[in-house]
């Protein structure tokens, strides 16, 4: 069956996004992903290929997302430091904007996979290694500018900010009160201006 011409792949892929977002890979029905994209099953299988390739293409549009709000943070930011502090302090409005869930996709696929035998389950691993790397080279900017200390290990650095981002989110998620989410962002700056070096 072809796809209808008003399809428009990226809206397609949006809405599956938001639906595997919200109730992950396997709780999600093909009634779901039918009444989400609008499509009848064959224009979804001709447009996709399955249930798994679609939730593939959605968790992977959703990380480069990801990747790219960031990028676009930290270009617009004056210093490296400065704008991973900043990235964390988004946080809190991320979760004001209706988001399908506050909890990170890519993590809550790797938890639901976990114990699957599954590409996916390698995909959501990939995809935290990416963006765990796009932290590890804002600190590594950070150091080369001198904004931290020369013996602070990027990558260590990195995989601890990203621990504490999804752990946050995650606990937004699980409706911790807003005043111990500020409490928590604000420890996770504190640690993090503990590696800025006085000047």
């Amino acid at each position: 069956m072809a796809r209808p011409s008003s399809f428009d792949r990226e809206d397609a892929l949006a809405n599956a996004r938001n639906l595997f977002w919200r109730k992950g890979f396997h709780a999600t029905s093909l009634k779901d992903i039918e009444a989400a994209l609008s499509l009848k099953p064959g224009s979804i299988y001709a447009a996709f290929g399955s249930k798994k390739a679609l939730f593939s293409e959605a968790l992977t549009y959703y990380a480069h997302g990801v990747a790219e709000e960031f990028r676009s943070h930290m270009a617009q930011s004056d210093s490296p430091l400065t704008g991973l502090i900043g990235y964390v302090r988004s946080i809190t409005h991320q979760s004001e904007n209706k988001m399908p869930s506050n909890a990170c996709m890519v993590f809550k696929t790797a938890l639901e996979l976990a114990n699957d035998d599954s590409d996916l389950k390698e995909l959501a691993a990939q995809q935290l290694t990416g963006m765990a790397n796009l932290f590890a080279g804002a600190f590594e900017d950070a150091r080369q500018a001198g904004e931290i200390a020369p013996d602070v290990d990027p990558h260590r650095a990195a995989v601890k900010l990203q621990t504490s981002i999804t752990g946050l989110r995650g606990m937004i998620e699980s409706g911790l009160p807003p005043a111990d989410v500020q409490n928590l962002i604000d420890d996770i700056i504190a640690d993090m201006e503990r590696l800025r070096v006085a000047h």
